[in-house]
């Protein structure tokens, strides 16, 4: 499959390649890309300021504003084949700080949370991605492709 890959902190490194699929280690739900955001953090992360790849991995898949199709899920999950979804970027320090420990890693002390498509994890940049259930959040149908905007909290 193709995905938008870049060699962190290598300045305008950016290419489409061809990469193996993702592992199911990465998540149950299965997701077919249909949209991706680009802000400027992707544009520092291009421009080689930060960014890093996942341990062992040379390379990044970019992208954390993700929209997706769900394409298969676990009956137990809570989401099924064409579920809308948008995956959450951020994932809390496995030893976690007070602040991950209360589910509050955008608050993480420590730094050790690890990033989809920016911090030693592979993005949404893909034509398919993975998705743990817990890290992913249904988008209403309504919304189409503006849900790549993000998920409104109330």
């Amino acid at each position: 499959m193709r995905a938008i890959t870049l060699s962190p902190g290598v300045p305008n490194s950016v290419c489409l390649e061809q990469v193996a699929d993702p592992p199911l280690s990465d998540g149950a739900l299965l997701v077919r890309a249909l949209a991706l955001g680009v802000c400027a953090t992707d544009r520092e992360i291009v421009s080689g300021a930060y960014g890093s790849a996942p341990p062992g991995a040379a390379r990044l898949v970019l992208g954390h504003e993700s929209l997706g199709e769900v394409e298969t899920a676990p009956n137990d999950s809570g989401f099924a084949p064409g579920d809308l979804v948008v995956g959450i970027v951020r994932r809390p320090d496995p030893v976690p700080c007070p602040a991950c420990a209360a589910g509050e890693w955008d608050m993480c002390r420590n730094g050790q949370y690890t990033e989809r498509g920016i911090k030693q994890r592979n993005g949404f940049g893909a034509e398919r991605f993975r998705l743990e259930p817990e890290f992913a959040l249904k988008v209403d149908a309504m919304l189409g492709i503006l849900g790549v905007l993000g998920p409104v909290f109330s």
